[in-house]
């Protein structure tokens, strides 16, 4: 009796969704590494993680891949449009997966892994010269990455890479807005800066235990919508959240008894990234195009929550008694205005993640820059330090005092994610556009965030980014939901209202 006919669409489905599930279990042994892992175990875990990354390389990558995709591409008029477009995505993942060989994206995870170990002892040290050689090492395989992609996807290397984690989102887009922010954004910010001048100093917060800040961290999350038997929060050096884990969502924050507005604006941030997962369409879980929109509609997600809803007069103004009441101490601490006056402080520091709304797209323009330039070669990595301080006087008008508050500070060049860095600004430009859309569509936004609920602005988003997933285009996207392409207008009004035009009364 004749073995049944396996469905070719269906097959290729199974094979791209087992290699999501692979990568999945990948973000878990990250979130382990990066939050309960014993430092030794760094070099195993690193075979660990080349082990995935080769097995999935085969699965998406292989000629046997190639030979289902097709098969199935033949038949794609029969598919329904979701299933049409998740075919697509599993296309471009191909074509990343197949355009390097296996073993360098496996050596890539392996040195990656063992370099996230040397940098956590690196940064608090400020030692580059122990974090020089691996990140030699790394730049190298990725060049190599980058170049054998570029081949495949018709681009330049550094837009393949950032086509790798945010399809729809080149260096055609990112160029012209980044250009029209650094040209606009010092003049905004000394404007600010001499408004601020007039301002009286803000009352310290003082010295709140770590245990304190992690009660609040909980309640916040709740707050957003997260259902407490889904979720959970850990401390980790550079906060993230895990992708790929629908019914586990796990993120992290961090402490600083000296600064409680790390801790809440990173729990707003990893907490609107770990919504957008949780929110993705069960029944495309783990195929691609059932995962997020790419790295800028992730990260418009967390800076919705930290930055557009979570630093608004509506939130603060219930978030102040809620610090009272889990901190405790003098109550003028906690009064809305002092709140609010710590919250809308210009920074005078070097840290992307402290950075304020408006010196927060400099940081990253400033490693975009330095990234294109790594990876065209016309900047060596034993030339990075002194690259990194000097573009930072120019953006922002000081230099950083050590390696720690410079070019050792963010995790991303240790973990090998080189073109991942655009993201973060551009993810504010959209952050912006959504949000001034969605309080324009919905009059109940703000008035509920003024109770501390975020149910209306999910009501909004969901349907808009989150249900969408990657089954549309980037562009399409971003239209349907704000009416207009990406640009920079919104987020320029935006802070133009928040930083110039609203008072602390």
């Amino acid at each position: 009796m004749a073995a049944p006919q396996i469905d070719p669409f269906a097959r290729i489905v199974h094979r791209f969704a087992t290699a999501g599930k692979l990568q999945a279990a990948g973000a878990m042994l990250n979130w382990d590494a990066q939050t309960h892992m014993p430092p030794g175990g760094a070099w195993a875990r690193g075979e660990q993680m080349a082990a995935i990354t080769e097995v999935s390389a085969d699965l998406v990558g292989s000629e046997a891949a190639a030979a289902e995709l097709a098969e199935a591409e033949a038949l794609a008029n029969k598919l329904e449009p979701d299933d049409r477009s998740d075919l697509a995505e599993m296309r471009r993942e191909h074509i990343h997966a197949s355009a390097a060989p296996k073993e360098l994206l496996a050596a890539r995870s392996r040195v990656a892994q063992t370099l996230q170990a040397v940098w956590t002892r690196a940064k608090p040290e400020n030692d580059w010269k122990s974090f020089a050689p691996g990140f030699a090492e790394l730049l190298t395989i990725t060049r190599e990455i980058a170049h054998a992609k570029a081949e495949a996807l018709g681009t330049t290397p550094y837009g393949a890479l950032i086509d790798a984690y945010d399809p729809g989102v080149g260096e055609a887009l990112i160029d012209p807005i980044f250009a029209e922010l650094a040209a606009v954004l010092p003049d905004l910010i000394a404007e600010v800066r001499e408004r601020q001048a007039g301002w009286p100093d803000p009352i310290p917060f003082g010295e709140i235990p770590v245990e304190r800040q992690a009660a609040l961290s909980h309640r916040l999350a709740l707050a957003v919508g997260h259902d407490p038997d889904r979720f959970r929060i850990d401390a980790a050096p550079h906060p993230f959240s895990v992708p790929h884990s629908p019914g586990d969502v796990r993120f992290t924050t961090r402490y600083d008894t000296h600064q409680v507005k790390f801790s809440i604006n990173a729990t707003l941030h990893e907490a609107g990234h770990a919504m957008y997962e949780a929110n993705l369409p069960r029944a495309f879980a783990f195929r691609p195009g059932g995962m997020a929109r790419g790295m800028t509609a992730h990260e418009s997600q967390s800076l919705s929550l930290e930055k557009m809803a979570g630093r608004s007069r509506e939130f603060l103004t219930w978030l102040a008694p809620r610090m009272a009441e889990e901190f405790g101490g003098d109550p003028a601490r906690w009064s809305v205005s002092n709140v609010l006056n710590a919250w809308r402080r210009l920074d005078e520091g070097f840290i992307r993640v402290e950075a304020d709304e408006l010196s927060y797209p400099l940081h990253v323009i400033l490693r975009y820059r330095l990234e294109q330039a790594l990876i065209a070669g016309d900047l060596q990595p034993a030339d990075a330090p002194g690259a990194w301080d000097d573009l930072f006087q120019k953006l922002l008008g000081r230099r950083p005092p050590d390696l720690a508050h410079g070019c050792l500070q963010d995790i991303h060049w240790a973990a090998g994610l080189m073109g991942y860095f655009p993201n973060y600004a551009m993810g504010s430009m959209l952050a912006a556009q959504l949000f001034e859309r969605a309080t324009a569509d919905d009059a109940e936004i703000l008035p509920a965030l003024g109770q501390g609920d975020f149910t209306p602005y999910f009501a909004w988003v969901r349907p808009r980014v989150h249900e969408r997933a990657s089954l549309v285009s980037f562009a399409d996207l971003v239209e349907t939901a704000t009416g207009a392409p990406l640009r920079a207008d919104a987020f320029k009004r935006h802070v133009r209202r928040r930083y110039l035009e609203e008072s602390l009364d």
